[in-house]
């Protein structure tokens, strides 16, 4: 378990879910299984494969919600919020997770987040979707609407820029789609989603990221630094530095199917059989 700097709180109920849209437009789209950033987005809903029209499902049915507060790593002081939350849709029997980061305080050295980076896939062998909703129509406390989800990757933070020119104070290689066409960027633990929260530019928050996967013989679990938050570096706006945050999360587990499992107990029943034997001969 990776030992972070910065502490971690979660805040019951500091978010009242406010009343979603009745129907269901869909929006969802695979993420490519390469590490390459899934293209498509815009900044017109109307256009933008992955906004969600008419918000959550009906058919869907919240599990769990956690808001954690995030605190700088620089001094430990309070910089705002995530929120994690799961849902159960009956309609696909998949489970959707939302991520939400709400910025509150820009003085500690966090003044944008330009990513947020989720692991806990490396168990999950299906297909990762994504999609996204304005936040405030989900959660009565967002400032705004939110910033919209942007490119998806199977992959760990790259830094946006020209190739061959990164940005200060910035240890991630800049993006080069070249590169990640070729594979080189995958990481099957992870699905990074680009965003650009910052209170000066007038998005305090992010929009409510969605992922869904299949239900089927997997479950969900809470875990230590399963959320990444990225401040990267940048030389033209004001020279910001390259910040991380690690928070816990919800990630997806495997459950061995029933026939596994029993050919699993069966085994571990003559195991013990064997060792018994042995003992009384």
């Amino acid at each position: 378990m990776k030992v972070t700097l910065w502490k971690q709180s979660f805040v019951a109920a500091a978010f009242a879910l406010a009343a979603t849209s009745s129907a269901y437009a869909g929006g969802f789209v695979d993420v490519l299984n390469t590490g390459a950033r899934t293209p498509g987005s815009t900044n017109n809903i109307a256009t933008d494969p992955f906004y969600l029209t008419a918000g959550l499902s009906p058919t869907w049915t919240l599990q769990n919600s956690v808001t954690s507060t995030v605190y700088s790593p620089i001094n430990s002081a309070a910089v705002g919020i995530f929120t994690d939350s799961v849902w159960l849709d009956s309609a696909t029997n998949s489970y959707i997770i939302g991520s939400y980061f709400q910025l509150d305080n820009d003085s500690n050295g966090i003044t944008e987040i330009n990513s947020i980076v989720r692991s806990g896939f490396a168990d999950y062998a299906g297909t990762i979707s994504a999609a996204w909703v304005f936040a405030s129509d989900v959660y009565a406390t967002a400032p705004v609407d939110g910033y919209r989800l942007r490119d998806p990757s199977r992959s760990d933070y790259y830094q946006n820029g020209s190739n061959g020119n990164p940005a200060p104070n910035d240890p991630a290689p800049v993006y080069n789609a070249g590169t990640a066409s070729t594979g080189a960027y995958f990481d099957a633990d992870k699905v990074a989603i680009r965003t650009d929260v910052s209170i000066d530019e007038d998005s305090p928050n992010s929009a409510l990221y969605l992922l869904r996967v299949s239900a089927d013989q997997y479950r969900i679990d809470w875990t230590a630094n399963a959320v990444h938050i990225v401040q990267g570096g940048s030389a033209s706006e004001g020279g910001r530095i390259r910040q991380d945050m690690f928070l816990s999360g919800f990630t997806v587990t495997a459950v061995p199917e029933a026939e596994t499992y029993a050919m699993m107990m069966a085994g571990l029943a003559l195991i013990g059989t064997i060792v018994r034997r042995r003992k009384s001969a």
